[in-house]
């Protein structure tokens, strides 16, 4: 899936921040290793090498990351600015990133784990609750509709899809809350 949309103006809304910040998170690195590893990891956001290295600019400029220690090339590292910025991302594209066109809300899912458990559930409980209202408006669109399934099969294939998403949502936020599903340490 490719980030779909004009690019944005600024850089700080590239969809290449909050999987930068999650990976700093990891570990501290310097511009190539997070390049590397954003290549591994999300090839669907086609990661250039430019892009990594004037967004750890920004990134820097922006305090949100800092350089640590010494080296060439040197490493940067998350700071608590940085870290509060990521967390603030995660759950704005937990909420409002669209699940079936956007790759920010699969990027925000990955780094699911670095909220507080209650609060990730209450995320996932109010979007499962938001695209089950979305099904219940499609399904009674085609109920209205009167037309042959035929005429309307991207329609059921987006109620199936979204009522998917929605129990999938719930089911989620219900093993976070039973400790079926924690994040890594």
């Amino acid at each position: 899936m490719r980030y779909p949309g004009p690019v944005p103006t600024n850089a700080l809304d590239n969809p290449l921040v909050l999987p930068m910040l999650g990976l700093l998170v990891e570990t501290p690195r310097h511009q190539y290793a997070l390049l590397r590893e954003l290549r591994t990891r999300y090839p669907f956001l086609n990661p250039k090498t430019s892009t990594v290295y004037t967004l750890v600019g920004t990134l820097t400029r922006n305090g949100l990351v800092e350089p640590d220690g010494e080296g060439d090339p040197r490493p940067v590292r998350l700071t608590e600015a940085g870290l509060a910025d990521f967390r603030e991302r995660i759950e704005r594209q937990l909420r409002d990133a669209d699940p079936n066109l956007d790759s920010r809300f699969l990027i925000a899912l990955a780094y699911l784990g670095a909220l507080p458990p209650a609060r990730a559930v209450t995320l996932l409980r109010d979007r499962a609750e938001r695209v089950g209202g979305q099904r219940r408006e499609l399904s009674a669109t085609l109920d209205n509709a009167d037309l042959p399934e035929m005429q309307m099969i991207e329609a059921h294939f987006l109620v199936s899809r979204l009522r998917h998403d929605a129990d999938w949502l719930a089911r989620t936020a219900a093993r976070i809350e039973r400790g079926d599903l924690v994040p890594p340490r």
